[in-house]
């Protein structure tokens, strides 16, 4: 148990450093758009089409696969080697109004489970690769680094110059960190300490205008 978590410390903090020495993209080609990229090690991004080739997945060691497609694109799309890898669907569209924040604990889960505890390699799609599926994989990062939202935007920008998460992931993005650090605060501290948290209200507030004034952190 203690091997893991030191494995699983290593690898974040070879991440972080990483994306602390970013550089800038030196060439981007037109084509890699319909390629995968590996944006960290074990970690790749890419549009729909990057995972038809099965020898090419198994060339880049992939073990996981995360598809984000919407209704529509659902009917049309599949997954193409169940029997190869692991999978985990969800229905996104790439809407503005689309809510992220409440699907991400679900792929920091997945691919904590594919890279930090069966040591694989992870590849995250969408239809294009280039809104949904960079979102996802930005969020994972500010989450497992704990680093701010410009620093690994840009740094996984610089690995798939396409990218363009909409105006509403990216707002989604930059809000995200706040609710994680909360969220991890609250964890951390002592069962007796919530309790005692909880109790310290008055007891004559309304439970509905409390339920208001927090409902992010949920």
């Amino acid at each position: 148990m203690m091997e893991h978590q030191d494995s699983a410390a290593s690898r974040l903090d070879e991440y972080r450093r990483l994306i602390s020495q970013s550089v800038p993209v030196v060439e981007w080609r037109y084509e890699q758009r319909r390629e995968m990229q590996e944006i960290l090690p074990s970690i790749y991004l890419g549009p729909y089409s990057a995972t038809r080739n099965l020898e090419e997945l198994k060339r880049a060691g992939i073990t996981h696969i995360i598809s984000l497609w919407d209704l529509s694109e659902s009917k049309i799309l599949r997954v193409h080697h169940p029997d190869h890898f692991q999978y985990l669907q969800l229905e996104i569209s790439d809407a503005a109004t689309q809510n992220l924040i409440t699907l991400f604990p679900a792929v920091k889960q997945f691919i904590d489970q594919a890279i930090l505890k069966d040591n694989g390699k992870v590849l995250v799609n969408c239809m294009s690769g280039i809104s949904r599926s960079p979102a996802f994989v930005v969020a994972y990062l500010m989450e497992a680094t704990g680093m701010d939202y410009e620093v690994v935007y840009r740094y996984v920008q610089n690995k798939r110059f396409c990218m363009n998460p909409n105006p509403g992931f990216r707002h989604q993005l930059e809000e995200y960190g706040p609710i994680y650090t909360a969220i991890r605060s609250v964890g951390s501290q002592p069962t007796e300490q919530r309790i005692s948290l909880r109790r310290s209200a008055p007891e004559d507030d309304d439970d509905n205008e409390m339920e208001r004034q927090a409902p992010h952190f949920r």
